[in-house]
């Protein structure tokens, strides 16, 4: 994937100097008869209409086989950095907090994929315009420098394909799709909405299996029917039932889709003992501490050491632990049972561990969820000074 506009003037603005200096030599041609500059004129533009197509050709998508083969490592899901009143989005806050996860990955040469307007972006509370300017900033921040997944998750499919196709047309390598949420489909339409979405584009299709926002599960047979469509590739899998973990792997064959762990660093370590087939892990911690979640990730993925990777757990348990305990002091109305409910604490804490980050910015966090207290700042801030990073 790459970014012309970045490095090259506007399509539009070259084609009106072409215009310009045509229609100039046509003046002259008219008042001189020369036919030698008419046909200079004609030369140029001939000549600037191959550089505009062989930009066009050099200007390449990430195919979704390829996708699927760089579909591993951590993948840290941006936070949304909110201006203090919530009121704008700090779009020079996402670059630089996106430099910085580029950054560390290194060009490419860490296993490190960005993924960007999800549930933790809170796309559900910024507009259509929000949400678009949130993955134009992204994809052009990265350059193409490490694969990008986006979420276009609406409750429709109409609507997520409006957002599949904005996703595509900007540079993004993949685009997550959720289940339906608000009215909940049978199996049969659930397969047709992803079907179509995947006939609607041409990159890939990640499929976010995620029962606490839906209200809904793909079952292993399901998804293995899924992952025969050519772009749908790969799985970010919020299913906390174990057993679905090894069936998964049993029905899904591993050139049709690969499989990440959607709950993060503790529940990878779970799913990856089934064969390694869980090539790695989404992660909000790896929005301010990627060194921790990618230490975790090659104990596992390069040295196959289990007992290696539960240190670096312990590393981190004092941040897991925060988060088991703000979302169990807070009293929430939600009827979706405890093992499929995710902690939202998760999310206000996070931001709030990334103001404390010298070089991040997390930001205030969007109605209806709260921000953390300073209460709770203050037991983050000694827990990340426990942790190392402070």
């Amino acid at each position: 994937m790459t970014n012309d506009t970045n490095s090259h003037p506007p399509l539009s603005i070259l084609i009106m100097l072409v215009c310009a200096f045509a229609s100039r030599n046509l003046i002259m041609k008219s008042r001189r008869g020369n036919a030698g500059l008419t046909n200079f004129s004609a030369s140029f533009i001939i000549i600037f209409a191959k550089t505009i197509n062989k930009k066009k050709e050099e200007t390449t998508i990430m195919e979704p086989d390829e996708f699927r083969k760089k579909c591993k490592g951590i993948v840290p899901v941006q936070y949304c950095p909110y201006t203090k009143d919530c009121a704008s989005i700090d779009l020079k806050a996402l670059e630089r907090n996106t430099q910085f996860l580029v950054d560390f990955a290194k060009n490419g040469t860490k296993d490190v994929i960005i993924l960007t307007n999800g549930s933790t972006t809170e796309f559900y509370a910024n507009s259509m315009e929000e949400q678009r300017s949130v993955i134009k900033t992204v994809v052009e921040t990265v350059d193409g420098s490490i694969p990008v997944i986006v979420g276009v998750s609406q409750a429709g499919t109409k609507e997520a394909i409006k957002m599949a196709k904005y996703a595509e047309e900007v540079g993004a390598d993949c685009a997550m799709v959720t289940l339906p949420y608000y009215h909940t489909p049978f199996k049969e339409g659930l397969y047709q909405h992803y079907k179509a979405i995947a006939d609607s584009i041409n990159i890939a299709i990640m499929i976010y299996n995620n029962p606490d926002v839906s209200g809904a599960i793909i079952d292993p047979e399901l998804m293995a029917r899924l992952s025969k469509i050519d772009n749908i590739v790969a799985l970010k899998d919020n299913t906390p039932i174990t057993g679905e973990f090894f069936f998964k792997t049993l029905l899904i064959e591993p050139d049709d889709m690969a499989l990440l762990n959607g709950m993060g660093e503790i529940a990878y370590l779970g799913s990856a003992a089934y064969g390694f087939r869980y090539k790695g892990f989404i992660t909000f911690i790896g929005n301010f501490a990627p060194q921790l979640s990618y230490e975790l990730y090659e104990a596992v993925e390069r040295e196959r050491d289990f007992v290696k990777a539960e240190e670096v757990l312990k590393k981190l348990a004092p941040i897991w632990g925060l988060v088991i305990k703000f979302s169990a002091k807070r009293p929430t109305p939600s009827l979706i049972p405890g093992g499929y409910k995710t902690p939202y604490a998760y999310m206000d804490l996070g931001k709030a561990a990334m103001d404390l980050i010298p070089g991040l910015y997390g930001g205030p966090i969007r109605l209806p969820l709260q921000d953390t207290t300073d209460e709770e700042k203050g037991e983050l801030k000694k827990a990340l000074k426990k942790v190392g990073l402070l």
